[in-house]
């Protein structure tokens, strides 16, 4: 009985989704056409029923049966073949080890100790908009650093206690304010980083969709990704200073004592020191990679062969050769307990051989799409088709989760600039960061999620008041600011 009751108990609508679902995967490649294949047809419907499944049920088991649909269509010769293409995808392996290099850093505590040293600098005493500043861009550089969902809850914490000190109530305009601030900073650290995980995903599908032609070089990414992400930023923040106006008199209380306290515990232990000089190395190598030449020889020859999987897969093995205390520096198990997101490592899993399915020659999507872009955009200006596609990515990213959004987006953008003979790479970054704005709804993204959970200090009218505003302001910014950047590095 208690089983059936637990059945009983589930909502029907978990049901009527999953037969969607399930139709969607399995049923459109009998549905006839003239213009694609049958094989074509089971790829899109593979492909429409894993976004239906990740949006309406969950993560797991449609990207496990999207997976699994690719190798009994007729994509793959067995499911066994798709399962292995899907994990040994070098962007699903780095996205399974970041997870357990970021769970380090958390657990060593370097990423509070890096915060705190933001917000207890003697120069925000007396001078509320300047903490206010502060306070974003701590979030954004230890985001960047180290996790975006984390340190979210990581300063939110620490301003609960300023907010207690300073005589700040849960419902009052700054404090909801600047908590909606911190999450939008939060998701603007994944933003600029290539290793973000939507990043991560559209490199992948752009040299899938590519045949490994085009690939993005991360020291020219975040020369671009950095700044322009920090614009927007400010954006949030004038729109908080000069169209929100939160009372913030109470910040002038805040006493040399309470940030006394905050800096007398700002000295690095050797595990922090450690961790800070593993993330230093890790950036360090990155950026190398993609500086040295490719006759380089000896060590700087090895690391000009690498990319970002190699450089993570150095540094983690180094941590965990390498003792401390009796025991390994990265404690890889307990790392992995923490910090692996199955959800995260599942969308990558299916996303990957999904996408490249459906630009696959085999499909042929991309040339009927092709024609299809020939038949319409035709005579149109390049500018108008970009400005344009890059405005409706970043509206349709606040109600469709972003990570999802540039699996659809980016075969797109390399067929449309096939047709039009654009470049790929300028017209991707673009749409990368139309997405990293991605805060006016809790379907956005992760970080959205938690800003509209937190209903106590934020409240949801406020988390929908900050997120549009957020998102306009940042619009304008792409606009005027971010399409003539991304032009000037990487032309059109």
């Amino acid at each position: 009985m208690s089983e059936t009751a637990s059945l009983n108990k589930t909502p029907m609508s978990y049901w009527i989704h999953s037969a969607v679902y399930l139709f969607l995967t399995f049923g459109m490649g009998y549905i006839p056409t003239e213009s694609i294949s049958s094989l074509g047809m089971s790829i899109v419907g593979i492909f429409i029923g894993m976004l239906y499944g990740w949006t309406f049920i969950g993560f797991i088991w449609p990207s496990m049966m999207s997976i699994f649909a690719l190798g009994v269509c007729g994509y793959f010769d067995t499911p066994q073949l798709a399962f292995s293409n899907a994990f040994s995808n070098q962007l699903v392996i780095f996205m399974l080890l970041i997870l357990v290099f970021t769970a380090y850093f958390e657990r060593s505590g370097i990423n509070k100790k890096i915060a705190a040293w933001f917000l207890s600098r003697p120069s925000v005493q007396g001078r509320p908009w300047f903490f206010t500043f502060m306070v974003l861009l701590a979030t954004f550089v230890v985001g960047f650093l180290v996790d975006g969902n984390a340190v979210n809850f990581l300063i939110w914490n620490l301003l609960y206690g300023i907010f207690k000190e300073v005589d700040y109530r849960e419902g009052e305009n700054y404090p909801a304010y600047l908590c909606a601030g911190v999450s939008f900073a939060a998701l603007l650290s994944y933003g600029c980083k290539p290793w973000g995980n939507a990043n991560i995903m559209a490199i992948g599908a752009l040299q899938s969709a590519s045949g490994g032609i085009y690939s993005l070089n991360y020291v020219k990414f975040m020369l671009l990704a950095i700044p322009l992400c920090f614009l927007f930023l400010m954006g949030y923040f004038i729109v908080m200073k000069y169209i929100f106006k939160p009372d913030v008199k109470k910040l002038m209380s805040l006493s040399n004592d309470y940030l006394q306290q905050l800096r007398n515990d700002l000295t690095l232990n050797i595990k922090e020191k450690i961790a800070a000089g593993a993330l230093l190395v890790f950036i360090s190598i990155l950026l190398l990679i993609n500086i040295l030449p490719s006759s380089s020889s000896g060590i700087l020859g090895i690391l000009s062969k690498g990319n970002f999987l190699s450089a993570l897969i150095v540094i983690l093995i180094a941590l965990n050769f390498s003792r401390l205390e009796g025991g390994p520096i990265l404690d890889f198990g307990g790392c992995a307990q923490k910090g692996i997101h199955w959800n995260v490592f599942w969308l990558n899993a299916a996303a990957m051989p999904v996408s490249a399915a459906l630009s696959s020659d085999a499909a042929g999507i991309t040339k009927w799409f092709g024609l299809m872009m020939n038949n319409y955009f035709i005579g149109v200006e390049a500018v108008v088709f970009i400005i344009a596609f890059t405005l409706l990515l970043l509206l349709a990213t606040q109600v469709a989760f972003n990570m999802t959004l540039v699996v659809v987006a980016v075969p797109i953008v390399w067929q449309v600039c096939q047709t039009l003979g654009l470049n790929p790479l300028g017209v991707t970054v673009l749409i990368l960061m139309a997405i990293s704005c991605a805060i006016a709804t809790p379907a956005a993204s992760s970080n959205a999620a938690i800003m509209f959970s937190n209903v106590d200090w934020i409240g949801v009218p406020r988390s929908f008041k900050a997120g549009i505003s957020a998102m306009l302001a940042s619009m304008v910014i792409l606009l005027g600011v971010g399409f003539p950047l991304v032009a000037l590095i990487y032309g059109f």
